[in-house]
């Protein structure tokens, strides 16, 4: 992980697989340092995660575990930025393990700035259980 100032975090209340390769969301939101200094967040947007590095073991070999964040609308608190609509879509979002209630996942924007994200397409994500330990 890079600069704790590039740390974010999604966290939902719920989470429902109306199929294999979509989790929904329910009550989504980011939070974290990096959201002091973050450009404002389009109404519908996504953001492809990059999850392989934590589940190398599992898919298979010469394969990514790319899943891609969806939402449509936005809601800014004080700290936090509620995603309406909320889902998460790829090939392994049900396959490798299925996120459930009390899971996060952190992201490291440090490739993001915005000179640099232009070059980054993908965020270097973790799924996680409680604060600094992984899912696996």
């Amino acid at each position: 992980m890079a600069l704790q100032k590039y740390r974010l975090e999604l966290r939902w209340d719920s989470v429902e697989y109306p199929t294999d390769d979509v989790a929904v969301l329910k009550g989504a939101y980011f939070s974290g340092p990096v959201l002091k200094d973050s450009a404002e967040l389009r109404e519908e947007d996504e953001l492809t995660l990059d999850m392989t590095e934590q589940h190398v073991i599992f898919a298979p070999m010469a394969d990514y575990y790319h899943a891609v964040l969806h939402w449509k609308g936005v809601d800014y608190a004080e700290d936090r930025i509620f995603l309406k609509e909320a889902t998460i879509q790829g090939k392994y979002v049900n396959a490798l393990e299925t996120l459930e209630n009390n899971n996060w996942i952190l992201m490291d924007c440090a490739d993001h700035e915005e000179v640099r994200h232009a070059f980054h397409l993908v965020y270097w994500s973790k799924v996680m259980v409680e604060e600094g330990q992984e899912k696996y």
